[in-house]
């Protein structure tokens, strides 16, 4: 069987930019996509508020994950992007796209010249499925693509070592592997991988030369068992009870024999939705028993199916790249079970091996006519449930409806359905659906969150802003003072009642609060605009020395072009020249 090692120029460019042209098509309308408020919110509010440097973002923290490239995304969005939220959602397209034309590139080179369509067939199972919207449509999902893409460039350099015999391109793809390891850690799956690839290497390349292949199986293994000794270091000087690892070694409470289960059923739960991914589902908590059968039909199929291909090892790759997911299952380090966001890398792999597989079949039928037809109409079943996709992500009401209908007995689900129904002004379904998330068995974090809003939603049906302030107050500034959403509240409801009081003791207290307000949410969001109302309020107090303080402030902090920028450095100049 002869393999492509090239493939003319100007064919691939135009195979490149159908591909490019597909993903944007698919995915375009998630430009317009909301920040999702689990996990999109709390990481854009971590980079805008924190202050942080790039020493800060590159340095190791005491988190569950050590993951630089993926924050270094998070803080070119903050710093150089402005969290502009289309241009993030574009972000994630642009490296799906890059690495759905990756994988043409790889494919290119394991299938066989008969099968001149097949590469394109591949990377637009991968580019389109359905399964992969997750990652892409969620911001917090990024990792996935962002490890994908340093793993298939670790994969392409390494076939070129392997086509070549020259030891940098080795040293290159592990160099990449290494940087798709601080977008995730799943990426270390590519070590057994690659050294699949180059065992398999002159079963589906007899031309390649066997001094080349042992050279390059040396020289991985040397740069590997450093990585690995590394490795083993890093992980045994971090300790404590806030790593993944410490969670990791005391998740697992099951027994030898449902451990075994469970990592089946979830085995079988990530191939069926390989082929069949449809329901999709934002959070799933349960997984059926019947998931044993596709785990054991997988297994089978890996045993029995012809190995001396580049098939058998792109299938071997996509179950290695599985592990991790079936890992987070069993020892519980997810808020999730299972997710379909972890079937990125794997269904890349699994592509290209499942197509030339069944290419294979369809060869020994006769029936090899078949196999662009067949999958091209698979390719536009999931184009369409893609872009379906893509619209249910386009609004929070709408995913977390989609969701609770899925997985009713997941509390914080109904808790942030609640909020975004609340936010949409339906108040009596939002309180429905708090009612229905503290009728479960939920996490002390989830039942502060459910009191929270509850607070939210009964200010909201409050008639006077007297009545807001009062629920306010009750609720407790301790809690109130690190929540924007309530800080905004607040600071609505005194700038209401202030102008309402005599001048007098307790105008004056309602002043003192109001500028404590805005200074507390300043520090939570960021707006200049917030120091220069605190400098009219204390311009109108009298209090003309630390009015000009906040003038300052503002004229520095605020961008070029804000409407109050100039008036605020006027009033700082003049204020200063008073003696």
């Amino acid at each position: 069987m002869t393999f492509l090692q090239t493939t003319p120029l100007s064919k691939t460019n135009r195979q490149i930019c159908l591909l490019l042209l597909a993903v944007v098509a698919l995915y375009c309308r998630a430009l317009w996509d909301p920040i999702v408020s689990i996990d999109d919110a709390g990481i854009m509010k971590f980079y805008s508020a924190s202050q942080l440097t790039l020493l800060d973002v590159l340095r190791p923290g005491q988190g569950y994950y050590y993951r630089p490239l993926i924050a270094l995304s998070y803080y070119f969005d903050y710093q150089v992007l402005g969290q502009n939220t289309a241009l993030m959602h574009l972000e994630n397209i642009l490296i799906h796209a890059a690495n759905a034309v990756l994988l043409l590139l790889l494919a290119f080179r394991l299938f066989p010249v008969a099968a001149a369509g097949l590469p394109l067939i591949a990377a637009l199972v991968f580019a389109a499925h359905p399964v992969n919207c997750e990652a892409v449509s969620w911001i917090a999902g990024r990792t996935d693509p962002l490890a994908g893409l340093f793993v298939l460039l670790s994969a392409l350099s390494l076939c070129k070592g392997l086509e070549t015999g020259k030891v940098r391109h080795t040293v290159l793809s592990v160099m990449l592997l290494l940087t798709g390891l601080l977008a995730k850690e799943t990426a270390l799956l590519f070590i057994p991988v690659s050294l699949l690839l180059v065992a398999g290497w002159r079963h589906f390349r007899p031309d390649a030369s066997p001094d080349n292949v042992k050279l390059q199986a040396r020289v991985l293994c040397l740069l590997y068992l450093g990585i690995c000794l590394l490795f083993a270091v890093l992980l045994f000087s971090r300790s404590g009870a806030h790593n993944s690892v410490a969670k990791l070694l005391t998740g697992n409470k099951s027994d030898a024999v449902g451990s075994l289960l469970l990592c089946l059923k979830v085995f079988g739960f990530y191939l069926k939705k390989m082929l069949v991914p449809w329901p999709l589902n934002f959070a799933i908590l349960t997984i059926a028993d019947w998931y044993l059968i596709p785990a054991a039909a997988g297994l089978l199929f890996l045993w029995f199916v012809p190995k001396r291909n580049p098939y058998f090892i792109c299938v071997a790759s996509g179950f290695l790249f599985l592990l991790p997911a079936v890992v987070v299952a069993l020892f519980d380090v997810a808020w999730t079970a299972v997710a379909e966001r972890y079937l990125y890398i794997p269904s890349a792999f699994l592509a290209v091996g499942l197509t030339g597989y069944l290419h294979l079949a369809a060869q020994r039928m006769r029936l090899q006519h078949l196999v662009v037809p067949v999958l091209s109409l698979g390719i536009a079943v999931a184009a369409v449930s893609t872009v379906h996709r893509t619209g249910i992500w386009q609004s929070n009401l709408a995913l977390f409806q989609d969701t609770v209908a899925q997985t009713p007995d997941f509390g914080m689900l109904h808790n942030e359905l609640a909020v975004a129904l609340a936010r949409a002004g339906r108040v009596t379904e939002a309180e429905k659906e708090l009612d229905a998330a503290s009728s479960l068995d939920i996490s002390d974090l989830v039942k502060g969150l459910i009191r929270r809003n509850r607070l939210l939603i009964s200010v909201i049906r409050a008639a006077t802003p007297d009545q807001k302030r009062s629920l306010l107050n009750r609720y407790g500034w301790n809690d109130v003072k690190d929540d924007a959403e309530l800080l905004t509240l607040l600071r609505q409801n005194d700038y209401l009642i202030i102008p309402t009081l005599r001048a007098g003791a307790q105008k004056d207290a309602l002043v003192t609060e109001l500028i404590e307000v805005s200074e507390r949410l300043f520090s939570r969001t960021g707006e200049p605009l917030l120091l220069y109302n605190n400098g009219q309020l204390l311009l109108e107090r009298g209090d003309r020395r630390s009015a000009l303080a906040y003038f300052a402030r503002c004229a520095q902090a605020a961008p070029d072009g804000a409407y109050y920028k100039a008036a605020a450095g006027k009033l700082a100049a003049t204020l200063g020249r008073e003696p």
